[in-house]
């Protein structure tokens, strides 16, 4: 029933009320990259795990997501990359960990992309950093 809401919302736009479970769905485009980075935001570990599992060739486990506010699953075969977050950004720390989690997309963008960290590549990657925090920092704003 939760998938099915999820890809409700994800269809219509709309978010979970504030006073439920927040939960939410959206994709952010790469811009230059030819990526996508696909954000999943909920508390439901069961759900998150069961997501990543249908989208992307892993067995990870509700376990895996103890302890973390927030995990990244690389990109696979043309596959999304996949952000989970336990919930929205809501203070300064739920941000940091958003911030933590653009980073890695970032990083994974360049590397699929065949972009080598380096002083020359520096500010492609600032660029794509600021392309993913802008759009994802506008959509919860939604």
């Amino acid at each position: 029933m939760r998938k099915l809401l999820l890809i409700l919302l994800a269809l219509s736009g709309c978010t979970a009320p504030e006073d439920s479970l927040h939960e939410d769905f959206f994709s952010l485009r790469g811009g230059t990259f030819p990526v996508t980075v696909d954000v999943l935001i909920t508390p439901d570990v069961e759900m998150a795990a069961q997501y990543v599992r249908d989208n992307l060739d892993t067995t990870v486990q509700p376990c895996d997501f103890d302890g973390a506010a927030g995990l990244t699953f690389d990109f696979q075969d043309g596959k999304a990359a996949i952000i989970s977050l336990e919930k929205a950004p809501l203070d300064p720390e739920d941000i940091a960990i958003i911030n933590h989690e653009l980073l890695h997309a970032t990083m994974n963008t360049m590397r699929y992309s065949g972009v080598s960290l380096s002083d020359s590549s520096e500010e492609a990657y600032a660029y794509q950093l600021q392309y993913l925090s802008n759009q994802f920092y506008n959509k919860i704003k939604q």
